[in-house]
């Protein structure tokens, strides 16, 4: 395409007066400043959305590796990655049942999640916010969580399914 562009260009320039060439390339600048607008214009409202396109294409990724059955992931990985797609949703702490729910509708919900989310803060991956030792417990990604399940779900995203057969944790 470059190349043809340029044939013309070169083609146009032998038989153009030089008014003629002023405006061409006017009217080049003004498209030129046109498209910048516009893609300017698209990256605001992007920003303005919060990023919703962002957000969305990342939860879409997020459903399709975790109803992709062969990659075989930890109790640990899905729960990073569902406390992820939660606070995408716009959910800052979530609990158990919240996560189950979401995991079990791609049948990946992790024997004992309590289990599983009490290691995770040992790991520093979570934070626990309950009002005793027998009340209902709500828990966020950390900061190191946060990074731990991006950087995951980077690894994941840019594999295949055959490439890759279980993650270690």
């Amino acid at each position: 395409m470059i190349h043809k562009l340029t044939e013309s260009v070169m083609q146009m320039h032998q038989e153009m007066s030089v008014d003629q060439m002023r405006l061409y390339q006017a009217f080049v600048t003004k498209s030129v400043e046109a498209r910048e607008a516009e893609e300017a214009l698209r990256v605001a409202m992007d920003q303005e959305d919060g990023g919703d396109t962002h957000t969305s294409e990342t939860l879409c990724d997020l459903r399709r590796l975790l109803a992709d059955q062969n990659f075989r992931l930890s109790g640990s990985e899905c729960v990073l990655l569902a406390c992820l797609s939660k606070r995408l949703e716009g959910e800052e702490f979530t609990d158990t049942k919240r996560i189950n729910i979401l995991l079990h509708s791609f049948n990946r919900k992790p024997s004992n999640t309590t289990k599983v989310v009490d290691g995770m803060e040992k790991k520093e991956l979570l934070e626990i916010r309950s009002d005793g030792l027998h009340a209902h417990k709500m828990y966020c990604l950390t900061d190191r969580g946060q990074r731990h399940v991006w950087a995951l779900l980077e690894r994941l995203s840019g594999s295949n399914s055959s490439d890759r057969l279980a993650i270690v944790d």
